[in-house]
């Protein structure tokens, strides 16, 4: 799965054709036309613009020509564009519109087209002429202004030089000083990559250092992204205003589990609420380990607080994160994430080594059940140039009963292996890579026989359940013995290292919430406000000393570079909201994370149906009971 700029331009604009052809069938049909040929003509717009699509979103993100990078970003914006206009059609709001209460209505038909016409009148299909024509201007402005955002973070690393050399950079691995060497004149240049920034907060024992690549890291796409962000806030206020709402906010989460915006604030401040108690106690601890080191010292500052709880992490639990590390080679952390899956759901996973890729370091696998090729995957796992620089499953297309396979990739950064560096991962690097194969799992699982349907297409704050949920696998002694191997010796990692890890890593939760809350109430305050006179940079400056417990860094602005602004928007809160779902969720598996049968109603309950129905009734499927805060709380507390 490859393409040239001029191969993807003409593959996206054959795509468009095909969905305006099949547009303008839906509006071709008499008003006589029952339910079923309505849904199926509509239904199949979104088939046929599913591959484009997903590819554009993913090579723009990816793809090491710059070329098909820009021609992919255009192709998005040609489609977000393209979509608008269905969204704003009435003659096609009128065909449905007609189905509404039809005797033929039932099961999954049913639901199709009382959430095609939900969505047709969340886009503003109902107003007047001239309201919906700055509806669509606005859409397109939108999806303009979010690439900016996104690609600024894309660009805006920045690096930091280190004059001292190796001696700078104590307490760092031997790999970690391997691949940064000195420069002639003893330097060595460090970037604000994941794979530089975290063993340095980490590891580092000059506490300038930590500062410096603190500071660096949270002034990426700074100032660039300042004016592109209240531009994003301000066009999306804008929308919401058209379309009656008061807020960005109130409008996104319209059609979320959560139901509105004054939920999810309640929401965001009970959980800050539960864990405050406990970062009190982890930050009093802190600050006792800090005055080990520096015996007047009366406060823990932002780039400490790593550094400090893993060397809490040592005393008290004589664990040291990089013990691990030996035993978690990349490849095979990529292996065991595979051979779970695979014993977990009867499936075999297939390297495709013929389909084309647009990387040398890309991998495709196929996905094989009842001798079948059932979905396709790719893993782009490794940082260059260009390069989108976080974590993300892409979904490249859904899959439909009897059609197409259900396509996606994984996307992240880890270190990438090379001769004489297995290219060793922290356990949370491991907990990563077994977090986005949730998501993939999830995508590939829900073939449905509405594309509309398929794939992630449950509401937005219930996407990180499948996610959160499979991380749990990354922490069972006997999951991870299947393949933790040390990478010299080729043991298994012994047990009571993993139990040590585990308790280790219960360390922290408190201070590590109180974080996610920040950015949760962070980015819902930012889209639940008015634009007029708002200050991004002065917003997180006053969350953070309200409700981390550690003082704001002045000249930090993180927010111009906390990319989930552009497609998460004011529903940050997702994360937390489905860690609370997913806790619920663990406790019906027992003690033998590869039970099968457990795996298989998990499949069939909350993974195959996709958006075929409420996540709610997922939960309640799955549960027996709507999910409750109990398992959450219990983790929290357990230290």
């Amino acid at each position: 799965m490859n393409h040239t700029k001029d191969s993807f331009d003409a593959f996206a604009k054959d795509s468009l054709a095909r969905a305006r052809a099949r547009r303008d069938e839906v509006a071709g049909l008499p008003e006589d036309a029952g339910a079923e040929a309505v849904a199926r003509a509509f239904d199949a717009i979104g088939r046929e613009l599913g591959e484009a699509y997903g590819l554009s979103e993913l090579f723009a993100a990816v793809h090491p020509d710059e070329g098909v990078r820009d021609v992919c970003e255009r192709t998005s914006q040609e489609i977000s564009a393209f979509l608008t206009g269905v969204g704003l059609d009435r003659t096609l709001f009128e065909a449905f519109a007609r189905q509404e209460g039809a005797d033929d209505l039932g099961g999954d038909l049913a639901r199709f087209v009382e959430h095609t016409l939900r969505d047709f009148r969340r886009s503003g299909v109902d107003k007047d002429e001239a309201t919906r024509e700055r509806i669509r201007a606005l859409q397109d402005e939108i999806v303009r202004v979010g690439q900016r955002f996104d690609r600024n973070i894309v660009q805006g690393g920045r690096e930091l030089r280190v004059t001292d050399g190796h001696a700078a950079l104590a307490g760092l691995p031997a790999d970690y000083l391997a691949s940064h060497p000195e420069d002639d004149d003893g330097t060595v240049t460090l970037t604000t990559d994941p794979n530089d920034v975290m063993p340095v907060l980490l590891y580092a024992e000059r506490d300038d250092l930590r500062r410096d690549m603190f500071m660096v890291f949270n002034q990426r796409a700074t100032p660039e992204n300042a004016p592109v962000l209240l531009e994003l806030v301000e066009r999306r206020h804008e929308l919401a205003r058209l379309l009656g709402e008061d807020s960005w906010a109130s409008w996104v989460l319209g059609d979320k589990m959560i139901g509105d915006a004054p939920a999810a604030h309640s929401f965001i401040d009970s959980i800050h609420d539960r864990a405050r108690p406990v970062a009190e106690v982890e930050l009093a601890e802190l600050l006792e380990e800090k005055r080990t080191l520096d015996p007047a010292a009366d406060e823990v500052t932002a780039w400490e607080v790593k550094f400090l709880i893993e060397r809490v992490k040592r005393r008290r639990f004589e664990f040291d994160s990089q013990s691990v590390r030996p035993y978690f080679p990349y490849e095979s952390v990529e292996r065991g994430v595979i051979e779970v899956s695979e014993r977990l759901y009867g499936v075999e996973i297939r390297r495709n080594a013929d389909e084309p890729v647009w990387h040398p370091s890309v991998k495709c696998f196929d996905v094989v059940e009842g001798g079948a090729v059932v979905a396709r995957f790719f893993l782009d796992m490794f940082p260059r140039d260009g390069k989108y620089k976080h974590a993300a499953m892409f979904d490249v297309r859904g899959g439909v009963t009897g059609g197409d396979v259900p396509a996606a990739c994984l996307v992240c950064n880890f270190p990438e292996p090379k001769e004489g560096d297995d290219a060793l991962l922290l356990h949370e690097q491991v907990t990563t890579v077994f977090h986005e194969f949730g998501h993939l799992l999830h995508h590939l699982f829900a073939v449905q026989p509405w594309y509309g349907f398929s794939g992630i297409a449950c509401e937005w704050d219930f996407v990180e359940v499948p996610s959160q949920l499979f991380e749990e696998w990354a922490w069972d002694v006997d999951v991870l013995q299947g393949f933790a191997r040390h990478h010299r010796t080729g043991e298994p990692i012994p047990g009571e290292l993993v139990e040590r890890l585990k308790a280790a890593e219960e360390y922290g939760k408190g201070v590590g919430v109180l974080g996610q809350m920040l950015y949760a109430k962070f980015a819902l305050t930012l889209f639940d406000s008015d634009p007029e006179g708002l200050d991004p940079s002065a917003l997180m400056a006053r969350l953070r000393e309200e409700r981390t417990l550690v003082r704001h860094v002045e000249g930090t602005e993180m927010q111009n570079s906390f990319g989930h602004l552009n497609g998460y928007s004011a529903s940050y809160y997702t994360y937390m909201w489905s860690l609370v779902i997913a806790k619920d969720l663990f406790g019906r598996f027992g003690a033998d994370l590869m039970d099968t049968e457990a795996a298989r109603r998990y499949r069939e309950a909350v993974l195959r149906p996709g958006g075929a129905r409420d996540a709610a009734a997922l939960v309640r499927d799955f549960l027996g009971r709507d999910f409750s805060y109990e398992a959450w709380e219990a983790w929290l507390k357990a230290s």
